[in-house]
């Protein structure tokens, strides 16, 4: 069979599937367990509206508990034995690995990229949508500003590889360092820097979302309590972290 014919195979099935057992199952609900007739059918639609739900939720829950669920429980279980598995040691997995040197900084490089990308983006997403939120160009630089989210990561990276680069006639920092008499130097090479020079790349990606977000959240402030506020003698920064 041909991989064309199968995926369409497979799609079909799926839909078919899915409308084929929420109609089954809810109307065994309906007829079967819980039927809308009778002296108790006011207590029957309740129950039945309440169970309703889950139904749907099923499909999902099951899933997620075969593919997921189970998969991360059965790790952590032989987690706890040797290699072979045949020999139960308890912790001494993990004893070994947070003693190890490289896991350690990559559990901090983990860290930082969990911290330091959200905070960043969000703070430079909340600045963007407030310093252009009143002004007649501001949906351009809006525009602008949410155009790295419309690209992919290739695209992305293929973008600052022009200003990573080690070469001065292509990589922009390069080139300014040569323009101010220091040697060419690979960024991306620099211990600990190479990461926040990395992390600059999902900052720039990512910062248009938190910009579009928080911007929906200040326009959705009424304006009578913002003007309100002013006459009340509130200044720019008691609008900004008060109202």
């Amino acid at each position: 069979m041909s991989p064309l014919l199968q995926g369409a195979i497979t799609i079909l099935v799926g839909v078919f599937g899915c409308v084929g057992y929420f109609y089954a199952a809810n109307l065994v609900l309906d007829k079967v367990i819980y039927p809308a007739r009778g002296p108790n059918i006011g207590r029957n639609i309740n129950r039945a509206n309440a169970i309703r739900p889950w139904l749907f939720l099923l499909p999902a829950i099951l899933a997620l508990s075969i593919y997921l669920v189970y998969p991360v429980i059965g790790s952590l279980f032989r987690s706890l034995y040797n290699r072979a598995g045949d020999e139960f040691i308890g912790l001494g997995n993990y004893a070994f690995l947070f003693g190890d040197g490289e896991f350690q900084q990559a559990l901090f490089n983990n860290a930082l990229w969990a911290i330091v990308v959200p905070a960043a983006a969000t703070f430079l997403g909340l600045l963007v949508a407030q310093l252009t939120d009143r002004l007649w160009w501001g949906n351009i630089a809006k525009s602008l500003i949410f155009m790295p989210m419309a690209i992919s990561f290739v695209g992305a990276s293929l973008i600052w590889k022009f200003v990573y680069a080690g070469d001065p006639d292509i990589g922009i920092i390069n080139a300014l360092r040569g323009s101010l008499g220091f040697d060419p130097m690979d960024p991306i090479q620099l211990p600990f820097w190479n990461n926040l020079f990395l992390m600059v790349i999902l900052i720039w990606i990512q910062t248009g979302f938190a910009m579009v977000i928080l911007s929906a959240a200040l326009r959705g402030i009424p304006e009578d309590t913002i003007e309100a506020a002013i006459i009340d003698g509130a200044g720019p920064f008691q609008l900004f972290f008060k109202i």
